[in-house]
């Protein structure tokens, strides 16, 4: 088993997959919609059609629609699709479906490949589209699984940007495109590869400690994580000395259980909406915290009267 602060998708909770260049491949080319319709210009399509006069837009989605079943028509299996989705199944780990393309496309292809779709398949019929966070969440909820214990694997941008959207980890697959590898926990050349992975299980730096550990080293996150850091309920920047610890790889944070989020702590903290004013200091820095750092725990009990200084003192001794 994979602990904290490290990660792998294996131990994931629950797994949300693209369709087309994930599971099936479908080759589909947008280029003469996008020029037809948008001038070539490189936009969200299904966004931007909303854009569009009423008869233009149902025009264009007749269009998509073709398109996406004659790509279904011809579709061919993703070398590793099998793999993964026996794993999962061995695993006894639910699965869904997320993908942009409209259910008819989806089902065509299924039945050309031999997949037999999850309970768990969303398309656009179904509401918002990735990377609207919306789709994802929806999908974690149906599985009965937290979005924070979910890994989204995807072979194109807004998978990633959606996955990022929606507190999920990010997995890159048959596309290893360098300007989106900021958007990913891990990414793999090809579905073989993860399949591989899966089957090693070694354990990752998290998406949100990779810079600290390409200027500190693996070493340092392996020595900061089992680190306890108080902070007192007289400190008048508690959230901002939370983030900061946080990014130095501590994993524990103790809070006073009387404390409350001050008016004065929250103007010092801008990127807090007002609504924590008042609320516990620990349940509010909780939720702050697992929005940029899920893996670290803010916990309740005895603070001394001073508290830390923001964790400088064990940035010193970890040097």
């Amino acid at each position: 088993m994979i602990e904290a602060p490290f990660w792998h998708p294996a131990g994931a909770s629950a797994f949300l997959l693209d369709w087309d260049g994930v599971l099936a491949e479908t080759s589909l080319d947008f280029g003469p919609i996008r020029d037809r319709y948008f001038g070539g210009r490189r936009i969200p399509l299904l966004e931007a059609a909303e854009t569009l006069p009423e008869a233009e837009r149902r025009a264009f989605y007749r269009d998509v629609e073709a398109l996406e079943l004659e790509g279904a028509r011809r579709a061919s299996l993703i070398p590793g699709a099998d793999e993964l989705l026996r794993w999962l199944c061995e695993g006894e780990i639910p699965w869904a479906v997320v993908s942009r393309n409209f259910s008819g496309a989806v089902e065509e292809a299924a039945s050309r490949v031999g997949i037999a779709l999850p309970q768990v398949t969303l398309t656009r019929d179904q509401g918002p589209v990735k990377p609207d966070p919306k789709a994802l969440w929806e999908a974690a909820k149906k599985l009965g699984a937290d979005p924070s214990d979910c890994v989204f694997v995807g072979d194109f941008l807004y998978d990633l940007i959606g996955a990022r959207r929606a507190g999920m980890r990010a997995v890159l697959v048959q596309r290893v495109e360098p300007s989106w590898l900021d958007w990913v926990d891990v990414a793999y050349p090809a579905l073989t590869d993860l399949v591989d992975s899966l089957l090693e299980s070694e354990p990752l730096v998290p998406w949100e400690y990779r810079d600290l550990v390409n200027e500190r080293g693996r070493r340092w996150l392996e020595r900061a994580w089992p680190l306890s850091i108080a902070l007192a309920a007289s400190d008048p920047s508690p959230g901002q000395h939370a983030l900061e610890v946080a990014a130095l790889g501590v994993g524990r944070l103790v809070v006073s259980p009387e404390a409350r989020l001050s008016p004065v702590q929250w103007r010092a903290f801008p990127f807090c909406d007002r609504v924590w004013m008042g609320e516990n200091l620990a349940v509010t820095l909780r939720h702050l915290l697992s929005q940029r750092y899920p893996l670290v725990s803010v916990v309740e009990g005895e603070v001394p009267e001073e508290g830390d200084d923001g964790g400088f003192p064990m940035e010193r001794a970890l040097r």
